[in-house]
């Protein structure tokens, strides 16, 4: 099945959202480490923009909790593209993002142990 020139765009922001999301997991352990003394971790936006070097606080607990939804990816406010996601909550610090159709399919299955990037 050939996909549509809106669905490829859906498909490649996921991907590189998906890729901050590897980032951010192989800096778990380092994270909880830093957080037992300082309360937050550093991650980095998981926005689709693959320039963006930008930098979030957040608990272990509230990024365990977005990574919960394979769907949900944090990012800064600001950085969202709302013809793929859809905005599930906001803080001052940060905005957690939904992706929809086939960017939230691809999201869902690039969460996979297995799933290659």
């Amino acid at each position: 099945m050939e996909l549509g020139k809106h669905e490829e765009r859906e498909v490649r922001v996921a991907r590189n959202q998906a890729i901050f999301r590897a980032v951010n997991e192989k800096l778990a352990a380092v994270n909880e480490e830093f957080a037992r003394v300082m309360g937050t971790s550093s991650i980095a936006c998981e926005c689709a923009d693959m320039s963006c070097v930008e930098m979030i606080e957040i608990t272990p607990e509230e990024y365990r909790a977005v990574r919960a939804e394979p769907r949900r990816f944090v990012v800064c406010v600001g950085h969202i593209y709302p013809e793929v996601e859809v905005v599930v909550h906001e803080t001052p610090a940060y905005v957690v993002v939904e992706k929809l159709a086939a960017a939230g399919e691809t999201a869902e299955h690039l969460a996979q142990p297995d799933a290659a990037v």
